[in-house]
């Protein structure tokens, strides 16, 4: 399949229009209708969008280097023309601008920003499960969880609808559904991509990334939206990665265990050096991330949380009303225990040059289901899930997803953790990881 860049070359010589990769998206949407990915979109004006796009590339005009490149967002950045939901039923504060600014990044390097994407409601979840929307359902299995929070996205981009999504990430929401769903997920440094115009969760964790067939082609999202130059080459030496063996003790699903072991051997035989190492960073995380997220999106809420809170489902509301009794004191603990975490971290990763774990303790959980058997016996499908990505979320370290192939029949995505503002470095090593280890499934047909 190709990459963004090889498409858009296409598109140049006239090997390729942005009207037929508009076409295909509408059949795969079509075709994928009932995993229920896609919140809005108008078909005709993406076309003729197309339609523009095409007769500049014929007059040998390009705006950028995603000209024509069919890209979807999440329903809770803003975009000129299209409703912002954010999966839920409550009224919402308003946005700061009437189009994200990385959704006027896109457009002005050539992106055909088409759709938007279904999503857990207001982003505050790991399953993709919606009372209001409907369950955004995985495509390997639609008895199963696609993740979340951006679940549309995942799926979109497993389906052939568009080549990229937009997706964020405060927990794992970019990681976790590109895991599930047998795609490449990318969350930046934090701070990298602006999320000015975005419905905000939680200020201090939120991420913004994008998700894709490959690194490569996320690589080129990312350049776009920070508007930073990354280096395409391999890594200058045998690369140094860490194993947080202590921390996955007893953690993992037995397949994914076995899985996941044999990744490493295969990242040994391709000369990786590799090491074990711990950290109390791990299990610090877990502790201080739910108060910070809960009251910063009761913050975010307040207003439809003064009025009674109208319009959000029993999937979110105890949190935000959790969160909006958190006292001061405890929310203010919880950032100052946040600093250690991201100092212990810093330090583990001085010394390496990623930390590698599965993105997700388990394969897909079926849709429903809030506990699973893993080696230490039964825990809830939230740790299981949010456990493996929120530390880095919260330190805001970039980390990316790369799909290693199906266990069982599902996919599993290998989590890679960079240096923080080191995204350029992660992504170099993340192309190295994915041609030693990266297997991109195909979703079956119906």
């Amino acid at each position: 399949m190709a990459t963004v860049v090889e498409t858009v070359e296409s598109i140049a010589r006239g090997a390729a229009t942005a009207q037929a990769l508009i076409e295909s998206a509408q059949i795969q949407a079509g075709r994928a209708a009932d995993l229920n990915p896609i919140a809005y979109v108008d078909w005709d004006a993406a076309l003729r969008e197309a339609h523009q796009l095409d007769a500049e590339a014929r007059a040998g005009r390009l705006r950028g280097r995603l000209h024509g490149i069919p890209v979807s967002i999440k329903d809770l950045f803003a975009v000129r023309g299209m409703p912002l939901a954010a999966g839920t039923r409550a009224p919402l504060p308003p946005l700061d601008r009437e189009e994200a600014v990385l959704v006027a990044r896109l457009r002005e390097a050539g992106a055909l920003v088409f759709a938007k994407t279904n999503m857990h409601e207001i982003a505050l979840g790991a399953t993709g499960e919606n009372r209001w929307t409907g369950d955004v359902r995985n495509p390997f299995d639609p008895a199963r969880q696609s993740g979340g929070s951006s679940s549309g996205a995942a799926v979109a981009v497993a389906t052939g609808i568009g080549m990229a999504a937009i997706g964020s990430d405060t927990g794992g929401s970019v990681r976790i559904p590109a895991a599930f769903c047998g795609v490449t997920g990318f969350k930046p440094s934090f701070g990298a991509i602006p999320l000015g115009g975005a419905l905000h969760l939680s200020w201090t964790c939120d991420h913004a990334g994008p998700l894709a067939r490959c690194v490569d082609d996320c690589a080129a999202l990312f350049e776009t939206m920070a508007r930073r130059r990354v280096d395409h080459g391999a890594p200058a030496r045998r690369p140094r990665i860490a194993v947080p063996a202590a921390w996955l003790a007893g953690r993992l699903q037995p397949a994914v265990r076995a899985a996941f072991e044999e990744l490493l051997a295969s990242l040994s035989q391709e000369h990786a050096e590799l090491a074990e190492v711990d950290s109390p960073a791990f299990a610090q995380a877990w502790q201080c991330y739910t108060p910070i997220v809960r009251a910063e999106a009761a913050w975010v809420h307040r207003a439809a949380l003064a009025a009674g809170a109208p319009g959000f489902s029993e999937l979110v509301l105890p949190a935000l009303q959790a969160g909006r009794s958190l006292a001061a004191c405890s929310y203010i603990d919880a950032l100052k225990a946040r600093e250690r975490v991201c100092a212990q971290l810093d330090a583990l990763l001085a010394d390496c040059d990623a930390l590698v774990l599965p993105t997700s303790a388990v394969l897909p959980p079926l849709r429903g289901q809030d506990e699973v058997e893993v080696e230490g016996g039964r825990t809830t499908v939230r740790e299981a899930v949010l456990g493996q990505t929120l530390p880095f979320s919260l330190a805001g370290l970039p980390a990316l997803s790369i799909p290693v192939g199906l266990v069982e029949g599902l996919p599993m995505g290998l989590q890679v953790v960079g240096r923080r503002d080191g995204d350029a470095a992660l992504l170099a090593l993340g192309r190295w990881i994915e041609a030693a280890v990266g297997v991109t499934p195909m979703p079956p047909e119906e």
